[in-house]
């Protein structure tokens, strides 16, 4: 068999299986074989990838999930077998981006062996497919996952009958198990032919005579019978991308006269009554249910009533919204007291129990590695024994506030998150909850599946973005992702709180400031994923098909998915952080006078209160402070830029104080001396003004979009400055 390189990148590792793959994502792998997955969604596809290869890759429960072509490689018996991962889909027809992909690869790159993957505990449903690929392709093998739920459904398949009956090898496996995965390799390695004429003659019968003209006129054209036979098809079916497709096969002229002529005959079949983009569907379904009788035995009907109900709940238009935000605000909440603690901190400090709420932060997950890393940082700091150096490594890089430490803090809360996530995505309930609120959704562009990063949002817009990945296109995707910045985080609401705790006369008054600016942003992010839909002049993607069932959600499965997410995020968005943070410490640290140490006042002194200054102006026009006041928010407004928590620190900093008052509470902001409507434009602007560096530098690495990232930048900034002004006209007409 001729060498090959295979498309795309291979991302490598030692797997489970005996085989390697090169730990460089970029390294280019010569293949003996090459073997492409195609499957749905929720049929184990991913999940046997990552079981073949040792991968990581997402594994997902809903169409749409896989949206790249994954590839990796495996050495055996002296081969290289290069495994492709294709988008999960219904079908190789259709023009969807997942569709389109599959199909692409199949006919351009033509692999050694195609992988038809059926659910083997939902068999009628999911043999249309392998149905589909198997009147197409002669080298496909046939794999039944999930092998290890027949038992407990109660079915039985008969492999072998099916095997004759069709023709191709059909396996099944477990992936989760690592049952069949030897029987399957030895297939891939040694690929046996299919005759594909004898699985198109099942569903021809009264249309073979249109089949066979168009079939003719292909083979004509020098066109191999069997992919003639297929494309004839196709050209009956109606799909819009088969005309495309002949005019690279065989030019512009000849394959017009062939289109003429299938729509000659498309039109005579619904003379007749007959449609035939229905009517082939409608009988490869039939084929499929007589397969199903005649090769699976059940021994017990499986109970389907408390899932039924379950659905029934989910889907209805009144207790739909309502189950799923209830079911993701428990994952909301779960997440962020596992990993940070918060808002139960913020309840304990509220009830007066002080020293509880700073225990439960300080020794939550992400607490105790903030601990770690300070104590790390503190460490080298005095093992350097340049002072410059020993603080830019301690302080810069390694403290939680700066470079790696900042990047680690965020890792408990992105691994609780996800694994939760995971936990609901693998077990079937977190289609059913997208489904649940798809219609709020709906109107503003996207699908309800936008409901989870704009949940977790609430806590840390970093695995908001993060969770973009869940969207079915790339458009949806970049669209939630340009707007998730708008949601006000865990770190914003501290800074509204003490905002309003200072600057408004009572308790109900400061709620209310809190609470006005949370409408304002949560409306804000709804607008603007309209806006940005529409720009993008995309629609949402359906939440259609069947919803999978419910099951146990597997262990190793949720472990693929956090470590998918976290190794994604440290290599790509965390090298990014690690240098911005380097940079901003720079220039906090440093001014025209050289390095400031711990000389009092030198925060005033540094380039980044230089960069305070030029923003004096435009804080000045928002906010109606005099120059003073503004330079030393605009010093603050740049480290916000660090983390939004960090805008008190900065404004802290460089606070008109006196000495005398520097030790009361809240006292370095109420010097600021601002009127409850500046308080609140402030807030606003705090909260919508631009992106937390993390949360840029994710925008960027999920998207690979440099304009996006910095349209979103550009566009929060310009949106915090009219929210601003219209508070400050607002406050004048008053």
């Amino acid at each position: 068999m001729a060498r090959r390189p295979v498309l795309g990148q291979c991302s490598c590792s030692h797997n489970n299986n005996g085989g390697q793959r090169d730990s460089s994502e970029h390294s280019q792998q010569k293949c003996d074989i090459v073997a492409a997955l195609v499957g749905a969604p929720n049929s184990g596809k991913t999940t046997l990838f990552n079981a073949l290869t040792g991968s990581s890759e997402f594994v997902a429960n809903w169409p749409g999930a896989t949206v790249d072509v994954k590839t990796a490689y495996m050495k055996t018996d002296g081969s290289t077998l290069c495994i492709v991962d294709l988008p999960g889909t219904y079908s190789i027809s259709g023009s969807g981006p997942e569709e389109a992909v599959t199909r692409g690869f199949l006919l351009e790159n033509r692999p050694d062996v195609i992988v038809a993957i059926a659910d083997a505990t939902i068999l009628e449903r999911s043999l249309f497919l392998p149905l589909e690929l198997l009147e197409a392709f002669e080298n496909v093998v046939v794999v039944l996952t999930k092998a290890d739920a027949l038992e407990e459904k109660g079915l039985r398949i008969d492999t072998k009958g099916l095997e004759k009956e069709l023709g191709a090898p059909i396996i099944l496996v477990s992936a989760l198990e690592g049952q069949g995965l030897d029987k399957l390799i030895e297939a891939l390695k040694r690929p046996k032919p299919v005759n594909s004429r004898k699985i198109i003659e099942k569903v021809l019968d009264d249309l073979k005579p249109y089949v066979e003209r168009l079939a003719g006129l292909l083979a004509d054209k020098g066109i191999e019978p069997d992919k003639a036979r297929w494309l004839a098809v196709k050209l009956l079916e109606g799909y819009d991308w088969v005309p495309g497709y002949l005019e690279k096969l065989l030019g512009p002229a000849e394959a017009r006269g062939i289109v003429e002529e299938a729509e000659r005959l498309r039109n005579e079949l619904v003379e007749k009554g007959v449609d035939p983009s229905l009517e082939f569907i409608r009988r490869r379904y039939e084929y499929a249910s007589r397969l199903y009788e005649r090769y699976v035995e059940r021994e017990a009907e499986e109970a389907s009533e408390g899932i039924s109900r379950l659905d029934l709940l989910f889907l209805n238009p009144l207790t739909g919204p309502l189950v799923s935000l209830g079911f993701m605000l428990l994952v909301f909440l779960a997440t962020y007291v596992i990993a940070t603690g918060w808002p139960l901190d913020v309840l304990l400090e509220r009830l007066g129990f002080e020293r509880a709420a700073e225990a439960v932060a300080e020794y939550s997950l992400s607490g105790l590695v903030a601990m770690v890393m300070d104590t790390l940082a503190g460490w080298v700091e005095a093992a350097i024994p340049h002072p410059v150096l020993a603080r830019l490594v301690g302080e810069g890089v390694l403290s939680s506030e700066y470079g790696l430490g900042l990047v680690l803090t965020f890792v408990p809360l992105l691994a609780v998150l996800m694994a939760l996530i995971a936990a609901l995505e693998d077990s079937g309930l977190l289609p059913r909850i997208a489904a649940g609120v798809d219609r709020f959704f709906r109107r503003f562009g996207v699908s309800g599946k936008a409901v989870f990063p704009a949940m977790v949002s609430l806590g840390c817009n970093v695995p908001g973005v993060i969770s973009t990945r869940v969207m079915d296109s790339e458009q949806e995707k970049k669209a939630v992702a340009f707007a998730i910045p708008l949601i006000p985080c865990s770190a914003r609401l501290a800074v509204l709180l003490a905002l309003a705790h200072v600057f408004f006369r009572s308790p109900l008054e400061s709620a209310l400031a809190v609470f006005a600016v949370y409408l304002l942003s949560i409306a804000s992010f709804l607008a603007t994923l309209k806006l940005a839909t529409h720009v993008e002049g995309s629609e949402a993607s359906d939440i259609v098909l069947e919803l999978p069932p419910l099951k146990r959600p597997s262990l190793r499965v949720v472990w693929w998915f956090v470590w998918d997410k976290l190794r994604h995020f440290l290599v790509r968005a965390g090298t990014l952080i690690v240098v911005a943070s380097i940079a901003l410490w720079l220039l906090a640290n440093y001014g025209p006078g050289g390095y400031l140490g711990d000389v009092d006042g030198g925060a005033a002194q540094s380039y980044a209160a230089s960069v305070g200054r030029l923003l004096a102006p435009y804080v000045e026009l928002v906010l109606g402070v005099d120059y003073d006041r503004a330079w030393r928010i605009g010093f603050g407004l740049l480290g916000g830029f660090i983390a939004k928590e960090v805008f008190l620190d900065s404004i802290a900093v460089v606070s008109p104080i006196d000495s005398a008052a520097e030790r009361a509470k809240y006292a370095t902001l109420a010097a600021y001396a601002l009127e409850p409507w500046q308080a609140l434009a402030l807030m606003a602007a705090v909260t919508l003004y631009i992106p937390c560096m993390a949360t840029l530098a994710t925008i960027y690495s999920e998207t690979r979009s440099p304009r996006l990232a910095l349209s979103a930048l550009v566009y929060d900034f310009a949106l915090a400055t009219i929210v601003a002004l219209a508070i400050r006209g607002l406050a004048v007409v008053l």
